[in-house]
């Protein structure tokens, strides 16, 4: 059992280092963000920001979710977003009416291309 932390520490910092993590990018504009449809990928080389999850009610469109995970994801200032799927769910609070909202959400990457930043290889 005592074994059992550190080998889960070493295996999470592996990920995270893998991932990108501890590197922050200045805030970009959206429409700076490429965007990768489910099964597309950036042909360049890239590097995992975040993980991203975002919802909206079932009745907005799909284009409404994708400029919110899009705005996300300039935050982040990646250079792109990776969409991994978009899919539809009954989450949240139970209404007084005992009915849950129906929801879309959309799972993606927020990536950068190592190649635009030069200064993060230093």
């Amino acid at each position: 059992m005592k074994y059992v932390l550190p080998v889960f520490a070493v295996a999470f910092l592996s990920t995270l280092a893998g991932c990108g993590a501890g590197v922050t990018l200045p805030p970009v504009a959206p429409e700076e963000v490429e965007i990768f449809m489910p099964g597309s990928f950036p042909v360049e080389d890239y590097k995992v920001l975040s993980r991203l999850e975002e919802d909206v009610p079932l009745s907005a469109s799909d284009q409404d979710l994708i400029d919110k995970a899009r705005a996300r994801a300039a935050g982040f200032g990646a250079d792109a977003l990776v969409i991994q799927g978009i899919r539809r769910t009954t989450e949240g609070g139970v209404e007084l009416n005992l009915e849950q909202e129906q929801r879309k959400v959309l799972v993606g990457l927020a990536v950068y291309y190592p190649s635009k930043h030069p200064e993060l290889t230093k």
